[in-house]
């Protein structure tokens, strides 16, 4: 499971540094998730922070439409992994 938590992390991450999101809210999300586990309210906050981001800042609309598809699929496995984790087998 560490190693998943890991590998989340890393995709986060990857993700951060793609998008043109400010300077301090990545340096802001990066040093969370290097000393925090992902948690609901940062991958919100990113969400809320990606939709406010001036059209004009993406290479095109696809662009913009493609990190937003992706930051919602990372949100959902995300939530079924911690869903999952709750999840008692066998009842």
């Amino acid at each position: 499971m560490a190693e998943i938590k890991h590998i989340e992390k890393q995709k986060i991450l990857k993700f951060i540094q793609q998008v043109p999101f400010t300077e301090e809210d990545q340096k802001k999300w990066e040093k969370s998730l290097e000393e925090n586990d992902i948690s609901e309210d940062i991958l919100e906050e990113m969400h809320k922070k990606l939709l406010e981001i001036p059209a004009d800042k993406f290479a095109s609309d696809w662009a913009r439409v493609k990190f937003s598809t992706e930051l919602t699929t990372m949100i959902k496995h995300w939530r079924m992994g911690l869903a999952s984790k709750h999840f008692k087998h066998g009842h």
